[in-house]
């Protein structure tokens, strides 16, 4: 079905729009898939997922929460809240950075790891199937064009700074 077609958009749209409300669809449509088989199952949310994974394929000792800012997926989340929430659930734990007393590096529980690993299998059964909508070549195609796009919006907001 074609985007105007499945937004009801029946004038015409201005240059870009199109664009940004196919990427914004289809975002949704990926956290949608993603809230439903893996998260809403696990009583997670997505950037919980994601500091799970993170933490798991980092060093032993954790990371600090400013490495974590750097690695999650979500720029806008509150790490310091996110892990908070999650030290409560009892997947990571907090303590203190010995290299520097004012930080607190974050790690892995044996909760949180073997969350983690229960959903692993899954994740990747999903990620999968997403692959499988398109041919390898299409996947090589919009990955590229989405990193150009990401790079082009980067810029554009550094120069906001």
């Amino acid at each position: 079905m074609q985007l105007r077609e499945e937004l009801l958009i029946n004038k015409p749209l201005d240059p870009g729009q199109e664009l940004l409300l196919s990427i914004l669809l289809c975002r949704e449509y990926a956290t949608r898939l993603s809230d439903e088989r893996l998260f809403k199952p696990a009583g997670i949310t997505d950037q919980q997922f994601n500091v799970l994974r993170i933490l798991k394929g980092g060093p032993e000792d954790g990371y600090l929460i400013r490495d974590l800012r750097r690695r999650i997926i979500s720029r806008s989340a509150d790490v310091p809240r996110l892990v908070d929430r999650m030290v409560k659930a009892g997947l990571v734990r907090r303590r203190e950075d010995p290299n520097d007393r004012r930080g607190c590096l974050v790690q892995l529980t044996p909760e949180g790891r073997t969350l983690e690993a229960k959903l692993a299998p899954v994740h990747t059964a999903l990620c999968r199937e997403v692959d499988g909508l398109l041919t390898p070549e299409e996947g090589r195609t919009l990955i590229a064009l989405q990193q150009k796009l990401r790079e082009g919006v980067r810029e554009r907001l550094e120069m906001g700074d």
